[in-house]
This record gives structure tokens, C-alpha cells and sequence, in this order.
């Protein structure tokens, strides 16, 4: 127990030291982030006087929404906080067990302000849970919902570290969000609100009013030890499943059998893009553009490239800050290598190129088949404009405003709020201007937009070897700001 509580200890000292440095505060938005974040839960608290006004009355809507709220919070947490400074590969040299691993995980996941916000959210739920007419089931079913959310978050996190497992999830959140979509059209409405009676949320709020207690109460138990089994089950194969790099990196051979320095650079980065949780909402939003495509019997050119544009969006991390998950010894064998920066430069806004064309080519496709070669003409002219304008401003803050980013999380993009705010209205403003001149002068729009793709390509050019030049004078101030 003495080793626990130490190894515990010294994750607590390291996260503080951290976060009390002036500049944690600021870089990867930690401040504002914080702010945001209580002023949610003020706004969380004043809904609590209002549920407990409706749950007396037996009306549940608002306990329900923010039962899912909660649900939805400690999903994230496990996902979004940065992960121990100390390694559990390394914690199994030690005469460590995987309880003891599994415990200091959980343990760890405490650690952050955020997750204190969210353990006293949660437990404020119990106030208008009590004024319910079945009140002390009311409790025992907030409670066993919110170890189940907390188990359920701590399994989906250890689960997105395994490749098979990530590819699961994701088609499951594509299935999910096409259901929403559907049932949102009102084409099926009746056959979802039978399924969801069965619902956490639902159990939950059963068990507060009465209506059939102690069924709603016994799933939730069945529910935790599900939960808590997946969690236990899917830390243990984290241990386990050690990455295999070799057959990682001859997959990406055979792939991208890219030309150049660069190009080999570029594979690196590809693989390193590819393990952040970023793209993969990318990936979320093309799919379900494609389905839109596909399925709408009048698809409208506007919203494909909207489309287009928001796609782009959750890739912003990757060209605003592209050496964050580099490593001291990898940008130490960039100073071996016979390459400059411009070459380094280019690889990374290369492997960009590649994640963004897998996420926009499809909805160009698919515009092109459905509503004509000249809206997916435009829709590629647009993307490459897009492209261009994100690595223009991209390059600038992958030098100047570096941040450390971790596999398997989402990316902190760099910078101050208002930079990364400046930056996504910048890079988004050819398609904006697409559209705008589309709507405007439809007939002249293709040379317009032509005359964009240039000026986006002439300053992308000059921005691409301004930043190589200063990341050969700035690597050290790089190396330091991604430890």
C-alpha cells in the first residue's frame, strides 16, 4: 500500500508543478478551458433547482438530460486529461500486480481539477433525486449510474489504445450518429423511444418515481458489473497488447511508397496523425457527408461544401502544431539527417495532405456523381485551398507556439485562444469565399475561385520556407517546448 501511495504521491507533485507554471496555464488553453468549465457547472447547478421542482411533480425530462450530461462528462474525462507521466509498461517492472496498475489508474484519473468538478456535478445530483417520490432508490440509482458512467469512460479510454478495438468503436459512433440523424428526420421515432426506455438514464429516473423499481435498479447493478468488468478487462489489455512498430511501419511502407525524403518523412507522420483522436472526428464528419450524398434525394451543392469545410476543422491540430508528437531523440535524428527544414516542413504538411485527402476525396466524389462535374471541380478547388491556408498558418505555429501532444487523446492545437480562433477563420476562409462568390456570380465563379487556390498557393509557399528556414535556427526552443 506504501508503494501505491507513493508512486500516486509523485503523479500529484509532477501535475501541479506543471500546472502552476504560468505558461500551462495559457498554452493548450488550460486557463480558459478551466473558466469555461466552471461556469458550466454554475449553469449546472441553477438546472438542479429546476429539476427538483419537476421530478417532484414526477415529470423526469430535465433529470434525464442531465443525467446523459453527466454521462457524457465522465465519458470524455478519462479521454481528454493527459495521461501519467509514468508509464504502466514501465510500472510492470516493478513487484507490482495488475490490481495495484489498475488501482493507480484509477486513482490517477483524480488527480485534475476538471475530474473534482465533475465528482461534485455529479454528486449534486442527488438533490432533486431526493425530493423524489421514491427517494432513497432515487439515491442508490444515482449512484450505481454514476460508477457506471465513470467504468464505462475508463473502458472506452483504454480500449481506443488498441488498433482493432479503435476501429470498433469508431463504427459504432458512425452507426450511432447515423441513427441520431434518422430518427431526428422523424422517419422511425416511435420504434427509438421503445428502445430507449431501457436507457441508464431512463432506469434511473424509474427507479426515483416508482415505476417498476426494483427491475430499473437491478439493470443498473447488472450494468456496473458489466461496466467495471470492461474496465478491469481492457486496462489488462493495454498491458498486454504492447505496439507492434515493425509490422506498423511495414503496413505504411507498403501503403505510401512515397518518393523523396520527404516522403519517407511523411509515413512517419502519417502513423503518428493516425494515433490521435482528432482525425478521427474528421473522419466522422466526411462519413456522415457521404451518407447525406447518398441518401438525400435532393443533395444540395452548398451543403457539400460546407461539408468540405467542416471535415477540415477537427484536422486543425495537425497542421497547427505538427511536431507535438515528435520526441527529443526523433527531432535529434533530424539534425543527422542531410535534409534542411524546409524538407522536415514539407513531410509533415505532406502527411496532412494525406489525412485530410482520405476524410475530403469522398464527398468530392460523391458531389461530382450526384449534382455534377462542376460542384466536385469546385469542391476540389476548394479543398485545396483550404489546405493550403491551414499549412500557410499552420507551419507559422508548428514553429513558434509548439505543445506537447500524447497518442490517443485529443490534440492540444498550440497557442493562445485567440490565435487558434484567428487561425480556423483564416484557413476557413476560402471556402467561405467559395460559397460567397458561388452565390454572388455563379457564372465567373471558377476563375474566382482559381485566383484563390493561387494566392493560398503563393502564400502557403512562402510560409512553408520561412518555417523551415526558422526551425533549423529554433530547434532547441522546440525540443524544450514538446518535453
Amino acid at each position: 500500500m506504501d508503494r501505491l501511495a507513493s508512486i500516486v504521491r509523485c503523479q500529484w507533485r509532477v501535475y501541479w508543478r506543471r500546472f502552476s507554471r504560468a505558461r500551462d496555464l495559457t498554452v493548450g488553453h488550460q486557463g480558459i478551458t478551466l473558466i469555461i468549465t466552471v461556469l458550466i457547472l454554475f449553469k449546472y447547478l441553477r438546472l438542479l433547482g429546476s429539476a427538483n421542482i419537476q421530478i417532484a411533480r414526477g415529470d423526469t425530462t430535465l433529470v434525464q438530460s442531465l443525467l446523459a450530461g453527466i454521462f457524457l462528462a465522465w465519458l470524455i474525462l478519462p479521454i481528454s486529461i493527459p495521461r501519467a507521466d509514468v508509464s504502466f509498461f514501465r510500472l510492470r517492472h516493478l513487484p507490482l500486480s495488475v490490481r495495484d496498475l489498475f488501482g493507480i489508474r484509477i486513482v490517477s484519473l483524480f488527480i485534475t481539477p476538471y475530474s473534482w468538478m465533475i465528482v461534485a456535478g455529479s454528486l449534486a445530483i442527488c438533490y432533486p433525486l431526493a425530493h423524489a417520490p421514491r427517494p432513497w432508490l432515487a439515491l442508490a440509482a444515482a449512484l450505481l449510474f454514476i460508477l457506471m458512467s465513470c467504468s464505462t469512460g475508463l473502458a472506452i479510454a483504454h480500449l481506443l489504445t488498441i488498433a482493432s478495438w479503435r476501429r470498433m468503436l469508431f463504427a459504432v459512433l458512425v452507426l450511432l450518429c447515423a441513427t441520431a440523424v434518422y430518427v431526428l428526420s422523424g422517419k422511425d421515432g416511435g420504434g427509438f423511444w421503445q428502445w430507449s426506455q431501457v436507457l441508464p438514464t431512463n432506469l434511473a429516473t424509474r427507479a426515483a418515481v416508482g415505476k417498476n423499481p426494483t427491475l430499473a435498479t437491478g439493470a443498473l447493478v447488472m450494468l456496473n458489473v458489466l461496466t467495471i468488468t470492461a474496465a478491469w478487462w481492457s486496462f489488462w489489455q493495454t498491458l498486454v497488447n504492447e505496439p507492434r512498430a515493425r509490422s506498423r511501419r511495414r503496413m505504411d511502407s507498403i501503403l505510401f511508397r512515397l518518393p523523396g525524403t520527404a516522403g519517407g518523412l511523411a509515413v512517419k507522420d502519417v502513423r503518428y496523425f493516425r494515433r490521435l483522436l482528432d482525425p478521427y472526428f474528421g473522419l466522422l464528419a466526411a462519413v456522415l457527408g457521404c451518407l447525406y450524398l447518398v441518401s438525400s434525394s435532393a443533395p444540395s451543392a452548398a451543403v457539400a461544401w460546407i461539408l468540405i469545410i467542416i471535415v477540415f476543422i477537427p484536422n486543425a491540430p495537425l497542421a497547427f502544431n505538427s511536431f507535438g508528437l515528435d520526441k527529443r531523440s526523433g527531432l535529434d535524428r533530424y539534425g543527422l539527417l542531410p535534409v534542411s527544414g524546409a524538407t522536415i516542413m514539407r513531410g509533415k504538411n505532406l502527411a496532412f495532405v494525406i489525412i485530410a485527402s482520405v476524410q475530403v476525396c469522398p464527398i468530392i466524389v460523391l458531389a461530382g456523381w450526384r449534382l455534377g462535374l462542376s460542384v466536385g471541380t469546385f469542391g476540389l478547388v476548394e479543398a485545396a485551398s483550404l489546405a493550403a491556408a491551414y499549412l500557410a498558418w499552420g507551419n507559422w505555429m508548428s514553429i513558434t507556439l509548439p505543445t506537447k501532444m500524447q497518442f490517443f487523446r485529443f490534440a492540444p492545437p498550440g497557442g493562445s485562444l485567440p490565435e487558434l480562433i484567428a487561425g480556423l477563420m483564416f484557413a476557413s476562409l476560402p471556402g467561405v469565399l467559395t460559397l460567397y462568390v458561388f452565390k454572388l456570380r455563379a457564372d465567373q465563379a471558377i476563375w474566382v475561385n482559381l485566383l484563390i487556390l493561387l494566392l493560398c498557393g503563393i502564400l502557403y509557399s512562402l510560409a512553408w520556407i520561412r518555417a523551415g528556414r526558422r526551425f533549423e535556427q529554433q530547434r532547441e526552443k522546440v525540443v524544450q517546448s514538446i518535453l
